[in-house]
């Protein structure tokens, strides 16, 4: 029976292989096929092995989505108190049934349980997202969560999730799936319970969100699982880890790199949008952005006249704003190290280059891709600041000869495009070579400015040091 419930699990969870987590009583580690273990030997693929050991307790498995699609959801109920973990799992189990959608859960072992949706075909991690936001929203449970007692998406390609049927290593509990009365079933009955699930077509989801997939191919899963393989060694540095979020890297990708097949136009319009908004544009700046990025694009993406191109982006960016839509992380929290803010002291000389420089170490963690390569105008730049375009673009070109900056485009031409064939956005990435220590962080919003981090990385005794006396009392005062 083991055999069929490997190929059950490997069927229902996952499409890398070359990626994974492993826990132990130690905790959680990820796994890279290839690379060097602590024994020094090869790191190999999730394989049968892997599953023999995490159904035997010997060690837990998790996985991760692929980069853009998966082949399930899980809602991962945590809480301190397992009775309102209970509550909770029941609430969305209850608003699951309403929507006719087919779902399993599972002990966590812990602190909760894990409410699964599996597909037929892949779903994109962006519209699995919204299906989950959404049905916490119609379960009503948002007022009852807070830092520490919540229910979290799962999963994404840089937040995996436990397999079920094996041991919580720390607790030493089973992981099995749940009866009616919330009793967790025993090995053997979960693993019977297992090998009966059956798999849902995304569109029931899609269905209920309005969503048109116009971009739904048929996918092989052993093709998807040999091209997310040979990605999946691939991972940002971990100054940019907090910026891994799917769609925030999807609006990126799309606004620098355009359309490259029919039928996207209309996401890709939206998710930018949605981007610019969260980077502080307003409305004007961001359709703008809008008109000019389309103005650039490939004509053989796209099938609908321009001009009504156009009046789509009037609708799209007035729904945006108007409706406060929002990518998922875009306004999540940041960490600024000791280090680096040191690192700006120390590297710009001059009152506006710490700021411009900090504005784009913000936005960098939030907005650069995985080789640290990020998209920041200067109506941006002008807004974090407060400082003129003009002198916006004096400051940056002396960052740049500073070695601060890395200009990685300037002034690149739109390739294919129609209108007023204006420059591309300039790229940048931020040369910053600093030793994260974790014991010294400070975790900020867009609140905090400049000398808000100042003042409490060192005292103004320290600060009268450091900086020159002018600066002192520009920034500080």
């Amino acid at each position: 029976m083991q055999k069929e419930v490997i190929k059950k699990l490997n069927e229902l969870y996952i499409v890398q292989t070359g990626r994974y987590l492993r826990q132990s009583k130690q905790g959680y580690i990820t796994c890279i096929a290839g690379r060097q273990n602590n024994q020094g030997k090869k790191t190999q693929k999730l394989n049968d092995w892997h599953f023999e050991q995490h159904l035997n307790g010997k060690f837990t498995i998790g996985t991760f989505s692929g980069e853009q699609t998966t082949r399930f959801i899980t809602f991962d109920v945590d809480f301190h108190d397992l009775i309102k973990a209970k509550w909770i799992t029941g609430k969305v189990a209850i608003t699951l049934n309403d929507m006719n959608i087919e779902h399993h859960i599972s002990f966590s072992g812990n602190k909760g349980y894990h409410i699964d949706i599996f597909f037929e075909d892949l779903i994109e991690v962006d519209h699995a997202m919204r299906f989950f936001n959404y049905v916490i929203q119609v379960s009503d449970i948002i007022e009852h969560s807070d830092a520490g007692n919540k229910v979290e998406f799962r999963v994404t390609s840089s937040q995996g999730v436990k397999l079920p049927l094996g041991i919580h290593q720390k607790t030493g509990q089973y992981c099995g799936f749940i009866d009616d009365d919330f009793n967790v079933m025993s090995k053997q009955h979960s693993e019977a319970y297992l090998l009966t699930i059956n798999k849902i077509d995304s569109h029931q989801v899609l269905d209920l969100l309005n969503i048109i997939d116009t971009d739904k191919q048929k996918i092989d899963i052993n093709d998807l699982i040999i091209i997310e393989d040979a990605v999946s060694p691939f991972i940002p540095p971990k100054s940019h880890e907090q910026s891994r979020d799917y769609s925030i890297k999807l609006a990126q990708d799309y606004l620098l790199n355009g359309l490259k097949v029919q039928g996207s136009r209309h996401k890709a319009t939206l998710l930018i949008a949605m981007y610019l908004k969260g980077s502080g544009n307003n409305k004007d700046e961001c359709k703008d952005s809008l008109y000019s990025w389309m103005d650039t694009q490939n004509p053989d993406s796209y099938t609908t006249k321009l001009r009504d191109c156009y009046k789509d982006i009037d609708l799209i960016v007035r729904d945006v704003y108007e409706k406060d839509y929002n990518l998922s992380s875009t306004n999540k929290d940041l960490t600024i190290t000791l280090n680096e803010f040191k690192w700006i002291i120390d590297k710009c000389p001059e009152k506006n280059q710490k700021l411009i420089t900090f504005a784009m170490l913000k936005h960098s963690k939030r907005h650069a891709n995985m080789q640290g390569v990020f998209y920041m105008p200067f109506s941006m730049i002008e807004f974090a600041t407060g400082l003129a375009e003009k002198t916006a673009r004096n400051q940056v070109n002396k960052l740049i000869d500073l070695g601060v900056i890395e200009a990685v485009a300037r002034n690149r031409k739109p390739v294919g495009g129609q209108g007023l064939q204006r420059n591309l956005p300039n790229l940048y990435r931020l040369k910053i070579d600093v030793t994260v220590e974790e014991s010294n962080v400070l975790t900020i919003n867009e609140s905090y400015d400049f000398k808000s981090c100042m003042l409490f990385f060192f005292s103004r005794k320290e600060l009268r040091n450091m900086l020159p006396r002018r600066q002192y009392e520009s920034l500080v005062g």
